[in-house]
């Protein structure tokens, strides 16, 4: 974030943040979403935080939320308070009709409350699966830093071309795994703009997630662990 904010100063260009994965890691000495950038959240169902489904953004300026607002809220100048006591309101721009719900709201800060409780248990979860899968031949896991990260997933790379394999035997066996993400480069949407990226697409081809969120055991991730093990097992097998 460091480099890439001198750059865009240098070009005189914001620098907006992805940070859907990322609620209650540190970016230096400071929490991510505190950096002084714009920063966009994500509190989907599998996220550090989760509300059900919905996100939020950190603006830095009073204009930058008030735009916000309007984006949200189908380009409505005036907050819903304001519109109850006029016969009229103002429409002065494009804008969606993407507000979070109460409800979802409501979800969301009860999370809050217990938000340190899910930190410790997935850092715990994330060092679990780590020492369970040190040592297993044919995988490699993603390093999280999970020091200064609260890990939203926990990631492995499948070597030696097995991952596709690998991947369905485990479905077969129950267990969740899932891939995130294939490479956006390769999507039909960006298809105008694709150029070959050897690199990215190899490591596309062998990354493969582990079910993680904290309700999840640390026997749960050992089984888990094992249950890949033996899939490697087999693939070495045939």
């Amino acid at each position: 974030m460091r480099a890439v904010s001198v750059q865009a100063r240098a070009r005189r260009s914001g620098v907006v943040e992805d940070a859907a994965q990322a609620f209650g890691s540190w970016q230096g000495e400071r929490r991510v979403g505190a950096t002084g950038v714009v920063t966009c959240f994500s509190f989907g169902p599998i996220k550090n935080l989760t509300c059900g489904l919905g996100g939020a953004i950190v603006p830095r300026t009073p204009l930058e939320a008030d735009i916000c607002r309007r984006l949200r809220g189908l380009g409505i100048v005036e907050s819903a308070a304001q519109r109850a006591e006029v016969t009229t309101y103002t429409i002065d721009g494009f804008g969606m009709r993407v507000q979070m719900s109460p409800l979802n709201a409501a979800v969301g800060l009860v999370q809050l409350v217990h938000f340190a409780e899910a930190e410790t248990r997935r850092r715990a979860l994330w060092r679990a699966y780590a020492a369970a899968l040190d040592g297993i031949d044919g995988v490699s896991l993603v390093d999280a830093d999970v020091d200064r990260t609260v890990p939203a997933l926990c990631a492995v790379r499948v070597l030696d071309g097995r991952r596709d394999r690998v991947f369905h035997t485990l479905l077969e066996r129950g267990i969740g795994v899932g891939v995130h993400y294939p490479p956006n480069h390769t999507q039909p949407a960006f298809a105008a703009w694709h150029r070959p990226l050897p690199v990215t697409e190899h490591l596309g081809g062998q990354i493969m997630t582990l079910p993680f969120h904290q309700h999840l055991t640390e026997a749960a991730a050992e089984h888990i662990t094992g249950e890949l093990r033996a899939a490697l097992a087999a693939e070495t097998d045939r």
